[in-house]
C-alpha cells in the first residue's frame, strides 16, 4: 500500500490507533512487515480515549451515588450528602486519558511502526491518500 502525498510504501498501512488495530500493526512488524498507522483522532482509540475507560469512571461515580440513595435506611446514612464534583471527577479522568495520545505514539515509534496524523481515504485498492499528513 502507498500514502499519496509523499509516497511512501508499506505493506500494510492500519487506519486507526486503538486496541484492534495496535495489535494488528504490531503483530505484523514482528513478521517483518513495514508498517504505518494513520489516524484523525488523538492516538489511543474510542476505548482508551472517549469510551469504555472513561465511562467506566463516569459510571462508577454514578453508580456510588445510586447505591448509596438506595441503601438509605438500610444500613447506610447520611446518602443524601454525597455529591459528584463534576470538575474534580473529570480532572480525575483526564488523568489517565491524556496521556494515552503520546504514549500510543511512542510505542508505535519504539516498535519500528511509522506514525502519521491525517484522515486517510483509498483512491485506488491499494492506494490511500492523507490530508493533513504530518508524520
Amino acid at each position: 500500500m502507498m500514502i499519496m502525498s509523499d509516497i511512501k510504501t508499506f505493506d500494510l498501512i492500519v487506519i486507526g490507533t486503538g486496541e484492534a488495530a495496535s495489535a494488528v500493526a504490531r503483530k505484523c512488524h514482528s513478521a517483518g512487515w513495514s508498517v504505518a498507522v494513520i489516524d484523525s483522532q488523538p492516538f489511543g482509540g474510542t476505548c482508551a480515549l472517549r469510551g469504555c475507560d472513561p465511562k467506566k469512571v463516569l459510571v462508577s461515580a454514578a453508580e456510588v451515588i445510586d447505591l448509596n440513595q438506595r441503601m438509605e435506611n438500610k444500613g447506610i446514612i447520611n446518602s443524601n450528602s454525597i455529591k459528584i464534583l463534576w470538575p474534580d471527577l473529570m480532572r480525575f479522568k483526564r488523568s489517565f486519558t491524556d496521556p494515552v495520545p503520546m504514549k500510543r505514539e511512542e510505542q508505535f515509534s519504539k516498535a519500528g511502526i511509522i506514525t502519521y496524523h491525517g484522515r486517510a481515504r483509498f483512491v485506488t485498492r491499494t492506494t490511500l491518500k492523507s490530508t493533513t499528513l504530518i508524520h
